[in-house]
């Protein structure tokens, strides 16, 4: 079965992801794509029933922590006063 761009993107994510925390980055994923389909369907009918507006909402915001909880998975990037000690000691202008 072909693998579709949402798929492929969440891959590309998946991979910067620490080797521990693979297990919930899949699990994460799966949610993620199971809930783009619910939440396109309810997008479409928010065009013509207001009454779907909780359901759309309740489902945006589902989608919402789910990506968040998936980016917080990923390794925190370097302070820059971190880089720029490294930078320092690398060129020899460091203090120490």
């Amino acid at each position: 079965m072909r693998k579709s761009k949402d798929q492929l993107r969440l891959e590309d994510i998946k991979n910067l992801i620490p080797e521990e925390k693979q297990t919930a980055a899949e699990y994460l994923i799966d949610e993620i794509l199971f809930l783009k389909k619910p939440l396109r369907d309810c997008k479409k009918k928010l065009e013509t029933d207001s009454k779907e507006v909780r359901n759309y909402d309740t489902l945006c915001k589902r989608y919402s922590a789910l990506i968040k909880q998936l980016t917080d998975l990923l390794p925190k990037k370097p302070l820059q006063e971190e880089i720029d000690g490294l930078t320092a000691f690398i060129q020899g202008t460091s203090d120490s």
